[in-house]
């Protein structure tokens, strides 16, 4: 599975700038670096919240890639108990049990053995207490930010948050969210139809494509696309009110469910995923951080001279949703709706079809999530 994103772009060119010794700020000569090992990592005491995921990077048709690592032996460690959790391939990430969750000042660590052999180690990170949220809420708004692939502003609800940050303690925070929403077709298949869950082509003539209706509710699942943290430097035990923490694009107008994730960070965590932050808000300029700011806790064991970019990140977290309504807004959807066209409207082959299953998957769930409203 191919991931192409302009997080890892970046880094690599940055890494490429830290190897070639760019110091001047011209335009680069984009010199990537093949064999690069990213990872992206955390474990938290949020259920469903930990995952691991791999990717090197290569150059193919001249084309920068970041290919996910597949048949890796990964797993989570506690040093102090000595417990293993194995983690399971699923969709471009490596994720623990449904059940898994750490707790509040345990220690844990990142094993990684690829399938070529290469091991990868983390350092130790202990989880720290969070900080609950005290209200949520979301507020619309026509142009929620730039999007390089619309190549303009889009619509999107912002979600916010408050919090009373402690006083005694230094505070980093970070944010992540899944959403929910209603789908329903659960597949589709172009110039074929689905027979025993393949699309299968023939010579029969038929529509450009039938759409298969989920046989039972089912859920798409999304995450976070962009980073975003907080320190408490200027607010040290104050309330912090309407905290922008999520931005939601507008994909469909089916309503939504929005799970926020608010994770106490480490000072080493904050100052990586800060690094992480600025080349993104900089677009990669000569303004942003050094690459060597993006290198982690993350270490090939046998070999002290190999970069390793990303990080493990264990983090405490507490958890809200937000339901919104989207039915009245005016604007159009990012996503294009494609109209159902089933089987029996159509011409196909015995034995006709016209459901497909709602697989339980890290970006799909039959399971109504808390909070959802019917």
């Amino acid at each position: 599975m191919i991931k192409i994103t302009k997080v890892k772009f970046l880094i690599s060119v940055f890494l490429s700038c830290l190897i070639f010794g760019c110091v001047d700020p011209v335009e680069p000569e984009f010199a990537f670096e093949e064999g690069i090992i990213y990872v992206d990592a955390l474990v938290s005491t949020s259920p469903g919240a930990s995952f691991v995921s791999v990717y090197e990077s290569r150059i193919e048709f001249r084309i920068y890639k970041n290919i996910f690592q597949e048949g890796a032996t990964v797993f989570f460690r506690n040093p102090e108990t000595n417990t293993l959790v194995n983690l399971i391939e699923d969709e471009g990430a490596y994720l623990p049990p449904t059940d898994f969750s750490a707790e509040v000042g345990e220690t844990w660590e990142l094993y990684i053995t690829l399938a070529d052999g290469r091991e990868y180690h983390s350092l130790s990170e202990r989880i720290a207490a969070p900080v609950a949220i005290s209200a949520i809420s979301a507020d619309y708004v026509t142009d929620l930010y730039f999007s390089e692939a619309e190549n303009n502003y889009i619509p999107g609800h912002s979600v916010k948050v408050d919090f009373d940050d402690p006083m005694d303690d230094t505070n980093f925070y970070y944010w992540r969210f899944r959403s929910y929403e209603h789908i329903t077709d659960c597949d589709i298949c172009y110039d074929g139809v689905l027979r025993n869950g393949v699309c299968e082509t023939g010579t029969i003539a038929r529509p450009p494509y039938y759409s298969y209706a989920c046989s039972s509710e089912c859920f798409r699942i999304r995450y976070s696309e962009n980073v975003q943290i907080f320190s408490d430097e200027f607010v040290n035990g104050t309330s912090v009110n309407k905290l922008s923490v999520a931005n939601v694009p507008l994909y469909t107008k089916e309503n939504i469910l929005v799970e926020i994730q608010q994770f106490s960070l480490s000072p080493s965590a904050h100052k990586y995923f800060k690094a992480l932050k600025d080349i993104l808000d900089n677009n990669g300029g000569f303004n942003a951080p050094p690459p060597a700011a993006l290198i982690g806790n993350i270490f090939n064991p046998n070999d002290g001279e190999e970069y390793v970019l990303g990080r493990f990140t264990a983090a405490a977290a507490v958890v809200e949703t937000v339901f919104i309504e989207r039915g009245n807004i005016q604007e159009s959807p990012l996503e294009d709706f494609i109209i159902g066209n089933y089987e029996e409207y159509g011409i196909s082959p015995d034995p006709q079809t016209t459901t497909a299953p709602c697989e339980e998957t890290r970006y799909r769930t039959g399971t109504a999530p808390q909070g959802w409203i019917e």
